[in-house]
């Protein structure tokens, strides 16, 4: 099948949208970081509440839409605890302003990835203990990225 480039990709913008995906595309991801920041548009400088994915790609403006849709998915409206959250992106055919346009959207099945186990006493173990200690990470944060035991958690915290 042949790639094909939508226009608006070749503005280079900031933030994931449906110009990103192609035709019938599909996008796994698992939601890192959620804050709020301000994001300059064609008419102005808004705030937004925006969505961090662990995976490589570009960070998501929430809506309303998506942001009821993963409060559903990650059973809490508090965004604290969106993190570690997966889900699939697709695109779909709207009515907004009028007219009938792409979308991005968050489907409403939940994804689980099977994480990495993080084994006591690794190479990865010993970083993760340092960055917890130094206060880089919290162990919500690394419970996003790796699974533990209560003994590697005891562990962490001695």
């Amino acid at each position: 099948m042949e790639k094909l480039t939508h226009w608006k990709k070749l503005q280079n913008p900031l933030y994931l949208g449906s110009y990103d995906f192609q035709p019938s595309e599909e996008r796994i991801v698992t939601v890192k970081d959620v804050k709020r920041e301000m994001v300059k548009g064609q008419e102005g400088t808004e705030e937004h509440t925006i969505v961090y994915f662990t995976d490589n790609y570009k960070p998501m403006i929430m809506n309303a839409t998506n942001s009821k849709m993963l409060t559903k998915l990650a059973e809490s409206p508090y965004v604290e605890k969106w993190i570690g959250t997966s889900f699939k992106l697709v695109v779909v055919k709207i009515k907004a302003f009028g007219e009938f346009m792409d979308a991005l959207r968050i489907k409403s099945e939940k994804v689980v990835k099977l994480l990495p186990e993080l084994v006591l006493d690794s190479p990865n173990f010993v970083k993760v203990k340092e960055a917890i200690k130094s206060g880089k990470f919290t162990i919500e944060q690394v419970e996003s990225k790796y699974k533990l035991s209560n003994e590697v958690k005891e562990a962490i915290n001695e």
